[in-house]
């Protein structure tokens, strides 16, 4: 239970971070910039990069740098280590990507290959070991969700799973209502997959169930309902509008829901 909460409370403060500095942001069509090509290269090869925004003669900056390296030389089986002056007019698209002008300098970023923020350092860099900032793929294309501002709805299901189709539909029939059109994404989960084991444990859901399951989280964290694969359309709304109403964080029709810590 306590290994639960923090967990919970990690993924809520990551979304804060990656909604901060990560938000939707105006792409203009341009060369990419070495560090962004970097970021790509990593990505491509599903690694993470550490990505440190610094300062040319800045004290802090220089030290975050030495730090940053050491800890990638302690990953280098899983990431690539990228530096990005933010007074290099090159680096301009990359850093209003990420929001890094709102951020103070220098600033590391942990980027997983799908683009979401895993764990952010501005200032200096508190940690000697980054291995909590690497995530499963499944918690990784959550946070991104998250972090874009839309609702998660985390279907986990598999060939052994029942009610897979009904349970798809009805989690992908959030968008067509009024009050959600657009806002929610769908991110598919395998609760077989040992690497999502701690993830779907974290979502509160049965990972031995022989139904497919929904489960419904919403910036910054905050699981709003969770449901078997039974649970239509209307009733994943009722749960989730009683829970925007301020009826707290409601029951799906499998369970009680949760919340993360605030």
């Amino acid at each position: 239970m306590q290994r639960n909460r923090i967990i919970l409370a990690v993924m809520t403060v990551l979304v804060v971070i990656g909604t901060a500095l990560a938000g939707p942001q105006a792409r203009a069509a341009s060369k990419p910039s070495p560090a962004e090509t970097a970021i790509q290269a990593a990505a491509k090869q599903h690694r993470y990069a550490l990505v440190t925004f610094y300062k040319k003669n800045d004290g802090a900056s220089t030290k975050m740098l030495a730090e940053a390296k050491k800890l990638q030389a302690k990953h280098s089986n899983r990431a690539n280590f990228v530096s990005a002056d933010v007074g290099n007019a090159v680096h301009k698209q990359l850093i209003s990507r990420y929001g890094v002008d709102r951020s103070p300098i220098p600033l590391t970023l942990v980027i997983a290959p799908n683009g979401a923020v895993t764990a952010g350092y501005p200032k200096e860099i508190k940690t000697t070991d980054l291995s909590s900032a690497f995530v499963s793929d499944g918690m990784a294309d959550v946070l991104k969700v998250l972090q874009s501002g839309k609702l998660a709805a985390v279907c986990l299901q598999n060939s052994k799973t029942k009610h897979n189709k009904e349970s798809l539909a009805a989690a992908e029939g959030l968008n067509t209502q009024a009050q959600l059109r657009g806002a929610v994404e769908v991110v598919k989960i395998d609760p077989s997959d040992r690497s999502e084991a701690k993830f779907i444990q974290t979502c509160k859901a049965n990972a031995g169930s022989d139904s497919a399951q929904v489960v419904i989280i919403a910036p910054p964290g905050r699981i709003m309902g969770k449901f078997d694969g039974t649970a239509t359309t209307d009733t994943m709304m009722a749960t989730l509008t009683k829970a925007f109403s301020g009826g707290g964080c409601g029951a799906g029709s499998s369970g009680a829901g949760g919340c993360c810590p605030k």
